[in-house]
Formats: C-alpha cells, sequence, structure tokens
C-alpha cells in the first residue's frame, strides 16, 4: 500500500480541475449530512434537470377529458380569496402541485416563473400552481425567492383526474378540457417545446 506521503504527491500531480471535481464531491457528501442543505442541494440538481429535460405530449390515444363534475373544484389563493375551478372553462390551463419541501419542486420554479413571465397578460390561459401546505411557509417560500406566479391551497381533495402519488406533478390542459400534457419530476417549462404546445392551444 503507498504512504500517505506518496498519496499526498500523487494527488497534487492531479489536474486543477480534477482537484475542483474532488472538492465539489466532498461539500455535496458533508452537506448531505446537514438536513438544513438537503433541500438547497436537491433544489441544485433538479435546477440542472429541469433546464434540459423538456417535457411532452401524451398520445392521442391515451389523452383524457375533464368532466363537468371536474371543474366543482375550489381553491383559495394564498390572501385567502376562493377560487373556482370551473373559471377555467375555455382557457388553456397550467397546473402544477408542489410544497416547499420538495426538491424538483424547487428545482423547476424558476422555469414555472418564467413561463408565467410570458404568458402573464393573455387572458387565454390560466396558471394554477397548488400546494396544501401552511400558507404563511407558502408566502415565505415566495417571498423570498421574488415569485409571483399565482399559488392556491385547494381546499379539498382534487378531483381524481389529478390524482398523483409523486409531487411535482404538472398538467397542461386544453380550452375543451383536454390533458394534453402530464409530467412528474422537474421539467424545462420555460423551454421552446412548452412554448410551443401551449402557444398550438391558446391558437386552436
Amino acid at each position: 500500500m503507498k504512504s500517505i506521503n506518496e498519496r499526498i504527491k500523487t494527488y497534487k500531480k492531479k489536474s486543477i480541475w480534477s482537484k475542483v471535481t474532488d472538492i465539489i464531491f466532498i461539500t455535496f457528501i458533508i452537506a448531505l449530512f446537514i438536513p438544513s442543505s438537503r433541500l438547497a442541494i436537491g433544489g441544485f440538481v433538479n435546477r440542472i434537470k429541469s433546464m434540459i429535460i423538456q417535457p411532452s405530449e401524451i398520445e392521442t390515444t391515451d389523452e383524457q377529458r375533464l368532466s363537468e363534475n371536474d371543474y366543482k373544484w375550489e381553491l383559495s389563493d394564498i390572501h385567502g380569496s376562493t377560487f373556482k375551478f370551473e373559471n377555467t372553462k375555455d382557457k388553456v390551463i397550467f397546473l402544477n402541485f408542489w410544497a416547499t419541501w420538495c426538491p424538483p419542486c424547487v428545482g423547476e420554479m424558476p422555469e414555472i416563473q418564467k413561463l408565467y413571465d410570458t404568458y402573464k397578460n393573455n387572458d387565454n390561459i390560466v396558471f394554477l400552481i397548488v400546494t396544501s401546505e401552511d400558507i404563511k411557509a407558502v408566502q415565505n417560500f415566495l417571498s423570498k425567492r421574488d415569485y409571483n406566479f399565482p399559488v392556491y391551497l385547494s381546499k379539498y381533495r382534487p378531483p381524481e383526474i389529478f390524482n398523483s402519488q409523486s409531487i411535482p406533478t404538472t398538467f397542461i390542459i386544453s380550452k375543451d378540457g383536454t390533458i394534453k400534457v402530464k409530467e412528474k419530476g422537474a421539467q424545462n417549462w420555460s423551454g421552446e417545446k412548452t412554448i410551443d404546445i401551449i402557444n398550438k392551444l391558446i391558437n386552436n
């Protein structure tokens, strides 16, 4: 076996980039054992993923359409005002289920903000970013990051058609209530593919 001195000499010969990579890796390992750092690290990793992974449209044969009962769903915004889901009829819907403690959710939030900024003045699309958390925790999260997309709390269990075992789960729904996109995990929601899908739905 090599002595400690020999190992040090060998390590010194490594490239600067290799040493930097080692430091980053060690930092990640140490931080994983610190609970307060896990969300930040998970968010960072998923932030990278959300800049790469593009959402896909559901195959026509697998599409689902919302029923009248599915529209009978009430939410409240972060100020306590009631929002009726039936008000989204005849509009394109971007619906995202998330939580402040969820790393993939945190990772994709900047992309959702960019997408919202693109369409916030367009009356043909509605953004519903939905959580079941304590309203104070949500308000603090949004304030610290300067997010201004509309966030809602579900007053009761969402319609079964939106049922998912994981978050984030995101739906893009056409004006006639057909689910065109359903994705789990962090995605690039501000990328060209998403923009193309939404533009097509708005113009139909």
